[in-house]
């Protein structure tokens, strides 16, 4: 229904009360007055009609529409308001109410960009080329129609990205509360059986868990979080991430999964056969696709010897710390973590063999395919950290193995053994360093932050020698 003001005047003299000549085009009124006459045409007014409006006399329905579209304007500023937080309506919230929540969206997806190169720049870098999904392609795909934890989730690891960056408390409080409420929106998913498996909820629950390692409230708080999100992954099977933004999110926190294990004294899953298998015949369909690297093929394969690891250790602290008195137990301990070391060894010798320390430009030249699509300084730290987590892990293996090595008599009559394997867990610790990426600042010239430092040691820098 339209309702129209029966005036025939301009609109100058309707709204003055005053009676209008109605001279074209412009009337006598305005003209004496010395102003613009703003003519004849008339703003119409929209009103959604019903049957029983058809029979209201058209004096009350105008003034019915323009109550109705007060009203509407008042609702619509109550909920904009209420979404907000702002007492303040501006005309992009009137009359799209989303545009908002969208531009922050949006700003939220390259705020992630920020929080990547200046928390985990080399493992992101290491693989993003490599991955058919990246962090940064899931998140442009999804920001404009996807669940709000995850939405909050993007946006608490940018705000605490430029809260630390200027060393600004409130906006690190900001990107807590945020935090919070994305803690809240996957709980909430979790009790929703669909959703327990979905690559959304995983990639929520990846993102919290390392905000708690860049923000803790303990020193270990982050383990609680990694244990789920192990137990997700676990969930989920070895065939939900061969490949797609599956395969990035195990890439993403498998480290971390081996750092938990090892931490926890448990064995890690991704040691299971059938975790094992998954890890490698990825490599080949990779290669195949031609985003292999020599470089990454190694540290792949490293990194599958090394999530045995954990078990081994496991098993050789329960079994000296039980007593145990079965032989047998500690010959085939014995024999594993030989095998283990043996294989683990020639991996690190090809590493150091075919990559060398220093990646020069002639090195690269004569070996086009020696890091493929990963940027010099990347391969270059994570070459680095790859080592010590193999020499990590190598060290490990020698005091699994020697003993073991010994009968269990020996072992736990003579005063000169040690009884317990002398490693102890390396937490995150309280304040960790965060490194800003600055105008001046690149990849090259700068150490990745903790969590960087500890999924490109393939997890092996949460044990330490004491």
């Amino acid at each position: 229904m339209v309702a129209v003001p029966y005036s025939k005047g301009c609109r100058t003299c309707i709204q003055r009360r005053v009676k209008c000549d109605e001279t074209r085009p412009n009337c006598r009124r305005c003209e004496l007055r010395g102003i613009q006459c703003p003519g004849y045409r008339k703003p119409l007014t929209f009103v959604v009609s019903t049957p029983s409006d058809s029979r209201t006399p058209a004096g009350p329905t105008y003034r019915s529409a323009t109550r109705s579209a007060h009203s509407q304007k008042s609702n619509a500023s109550r909920s904009v308001t209420k979404r907000g937080g702002c007492s303040h309506n501006t005309v992009d919230e009137l009359i799209a109410p989303s545009l908002v929540e969208k531009t922050l969206a949006a700003q939220g997806v390259e705020t992630l960009g920020f929080f990547i190169d200046a928390t985990v720049p080399g493992l992101y870098y290491m693989y993003s080329t490599r991955l058919s999904v990246n962090w940064m392609d899931f998140a442009r795909r999804h920001v404009e129609s996807t669940l709000d934890p995850f939405i909050w989730s993007l946006r608490c690891l940018g705000t605490l990205h430029l809260g630390m960056k200027h060393q600004d408390q409130d906006t690190i409080a900001s990107s807590r509360s945020m935090y919070s409420r994305g803690l809240q929106g996957l709980h909430s998913l979790l009790r929703r059986p669909r959703f327990v498996r979905s690559d959304m909820t995983l990639a929520i629950a990846v993102m919290l868990g390392i905000y708690e390692m860049m923000d803790p409230i303990t020193p270990q708080s982050w383990l609680t979080h990694s244990s789920g999100i192990a137990t997700l992954i676990r969930l989920r099977g070895p065939n939900a991430h061969r490949g797609g933004f599956g395969r990035t999110l195990l890439i993403s926190f498998k480290s971390f999964i081996v750092a938990d294990a090892l931490i926890r004294g448990e064995a890690c899953f991704l040691a299971e056969p059938a975790w094992q298998l998954a890890l490698t015949d990825t490599l080949a369909a990779e290669s195949g696709n031609g985003k292999g690297s020599q470089l990454c093929d190694l540290v792949e394969l490293i990194f599958a010897e090394i999530t045995k690891c954990p078990g081994l250790y496991a098993r050789a602290c329960a079994i000296i710390k039980n007593n145990e008195t079965d032989h047998s137990m500690f010959e085939t301990l014995r024999q594993e973590a030989t095998r283990s070391k043996r294989r683990l060894q020639y991996l690190n010798d090809q590493l150091e063999s075919v990559v060398p320390v220093s990646l020069d430009s002639e090195a690269l030249r004569d070996k086009p395919d020696l890091i493929g699509l990963i940027p010099v300084s990347v391969a270059q730290k994570s070459r680095t950290f790859a080592g010590h987590g193999a020499q990590s892990a190598l060290a490990l293996l020698d005091q699994v193995i020697v003993l073991t090595e010994s009968d269990h008599h020996r072992l736990f009559t003579d005063s000169t053994m040690p009884t317990l394997p002398v490693w102890d867990v390396l937490p995150a610790p309280a304040t960790t360093h965060y490194m800003t990426m600055d105008k001046e600042e690149t990849l090259a010239n700068r150490l990745p932050a903790w969590p960087d430092q500890l999924a490109l040691s393939m997890g092996m820098l949460a044990v330490k020698d004491s």
